[in-house]
């Protein structure tokens, strides 16, 4: 635990992820959070913060219109970048990260404007020869070298406690994706009682909950992706620049059962939120049934560069693709990046900002009212 960031030692290694211990900082003069409600942020800024310039312009406009989260949590984070937007924008902090020989960034923080209490890191197990069965599945390493888990924080939220469960799961093998999902359910089981938020880079499409829908395929055209034929017959095989083939981890069953267990425990506001919307490039703001309304429509020929766009707004879509080689930014249809909640944290808005381009990710926004259910 460090006071204030002048004693923290400068991370080493290739990428300057630490060494695997979890470190908290508390912000000699935070900036106060918001009175009204907890609002949180989920965001993985790409390798580190590859796009760092894009990144604090995006910071800077977030505070200097008000619209800055009480909690940010970070994927892909390296150190120092961590350390640099907690101190410049008065948070406290927690991060987690470990330099291996590898391509990936395995970073995590949570910054907060509220206090926090404790942090930790749950390292997920994963067996050598489990790891073993999932390299030879996928021909090459990659990311199972890595060591996920659940980057862990309780923060004081006007004299109430709230956990905080930040994670970055493996988007190569649904097996392991599985695997980690009920393993977060029993981290947060584990505190049962405490109004808890897990949140961060899932890759895994949570939009999808199902395989198929008795529904015929004429009515499904008025409703949001959320089977499995759905997807495939909107985008199609579609392999972007981010993410994974297809409708991806999520076809598998044993994701979906593993997603629905963990909504047992902590609920997907996307079916509960009072608002939903979509941040466009300038500034304002579209509703996803307003752009489904427009696909139903037929305005835009189905596969244009605007009726991706629309089907982006109208899915809540997380991940922002590169041009293809036509220069056109594909629509991916999927929604990585979201937040699973408490009962006693009641959602108002969910909200994805496309404003900002600033990582292959989008920043995800939730607001939520802390119930006091004490009496």
């Amino acid at each position: 635990m460090f006071q204030g960031f002048e004693s923290l030692q400068a991370a080493t290694g290739p990428r300057q992820l630490g060494t695997g211990v979890t470190l908290l900082v508390h912000h000699p003069q935070p900036r106060p959070p918001r009175d009204r409600c907890l609002r949180v942020m989920t965001y993985n800024i790409l390798l580190g913060g590859e796009r760092r310039a894009l990144l604090q312009h995006y910071f800077d406009r977030l505070e200097t219109s008000g619209r800055m989260p009480d909690v940010i949590a970070l994927q892909e984070a390296s150190q120092p970048t961590a350390m640099e937007l907690a101190r410049d924008f008065g948070f406290h902090v927690a991060y987690q990260g470990r330099d291996i020989h590898g391509p990936v960034v395995n970073g995590k923080a949570i910054l907060s404007r509220y206090p926090l209490e404790e942090a930790a890191h749950f390292t997920y197990d994963f067996p050598a020869d489990a790891r073993s069965a999932a390299v030879a599945r996928q021909g090459f390493v990659g990311e199972l070298d890595e060591d996920r888990g659940a980057l862990f924080a309780l923060i004081d939220v006007r004299g109430r406690p709230v956990a905080l469960y930040n994670v970055h799961h493996t988007l190569g093998d649904s097996g392991v994706n599985a695997g980690q999902l009920w393993q977060l359910q029993a981290l947060v089981h584990a505190r049962e009682g405490v109004p808890s938020i897990a949140l961060g880079d899932f890759n895994a499409n949570i939009n999808v909950k199902q395989h198929y829908s008795l529904l015929p395929s004429p009515l499904r055209k008025h409703e949001p992706t959320e089977t499995i034929r759905d997807y495939e017959s909107r985008y199609g095989d579609v392999h972007p620049s981010v993410g994974d083939w297809g409708v991806g981890n999520i076809g598998d069953v044993r994701v979906r059962r593993a997603l629905h267990a963990l909504e047992h425990e902590l609920h997907d506001p996307l079916r509960r939120a009072r608002e939903l919307r979509v941040c466009m490039p300038d500034g304002s703001y579209m509703k996803p049934d307003e752009a489904r309304e427009l696909l139903v429509a037929g305005k835009y020929p189905k596969d244009s560069a605007q009726w991706m766009r629309l089907q982006d707004v109208a899915d809540m879509s997380t991940l922002n693709s590169l041009p293809d080689g036509n220069g056109v930014v594909p629509a991916t249809g999927k929604r990585f990046d979201t937040f699973f909640a408490s009962a006693e944290l009641e959602p108002l808005l969910l909200e994805v900002d496309h404003s900002t381009d600033a990582s292959d990710h989008l920043p995800s926004v939730a607001d939520f009212a802390l119930r006091d259910t004490r009496h």
